[in-house]
């Protein structure tokens, strides 16, 4: 019993003498071992001979490269007009559109050769804020900041395409 009172101290939980310890089958067993070793295969697969495109069985590779010292950094971002006239940044993010910057950066050069994908961010908008003024026209744009030994020099913003949403989408 001294035991007992010194694990409970000690924050150890002790089970009670009654306890019931139900142990898995071999069955049930045999299919979470062969679980595990396919989700391992899987990901020692992605790692070694695949890329972002076989997630989650790949490396996220968004922040696994290291940048210049001397080269550019990138950041991608969307612009709308409203059907207000306004010129708003598009929130990429779950609560903004659903849809987040690292998502449409993994798809930048299909959505440069092919601007009609950014019609996706504009349903988006509209389904999730309906009381608020839909996306007339979008922006893909991109600020590139020159690197000099590290230190960030003058951006500049690149537009990399540009999506009229059709009127009947409004």
């Amino acid at each position: 019993m001294a035991a007992e009172d010194a694990a409970e101290t000690a924050g150890v939980r002790t089970a009670p003498d009654d306890a019931v310890v139900v142990r898995l089958g071999a069955g049930a067993f045999a299919w979470r071992a062969l679980a595990l070793a396919l989700g391992v295969a899987l990901a020692l697969w992605g790692t070694l001979l695949s890329d972002d495109d076989s997630w989650p069985f790949a490396p996220m590779s968004q922040f696994a490269f290291r940048t210049d010292p001397d080269g550019v950094v990138e950041s991608t971002w969307i612009e709308a007009r409203t059907a207000d006239g306004r010129r708003v940044k598009v929130p990429l993010t779950s609560r903004g559109v659903g849809i987040g910057r690292a998502e449409i950066e993994g798809q930048l050069p299909r959505i440069v050769e092919d601007p009609s994908l950014l019609q996706a961010v504009a349903d988006a908008w509209a389904a999730r804020h309906p009381d608020r003024p839909r996306y007339t026209r979008l922006w893909l744009h991109q600020t590139i900041y020159p690197l000099d030994g590290g230190a960030a020099g003058v951006p500049r913003v690149e537009t990399l395409a540009t999506w009229e949403v059709p009127a009947d989408d409004r």
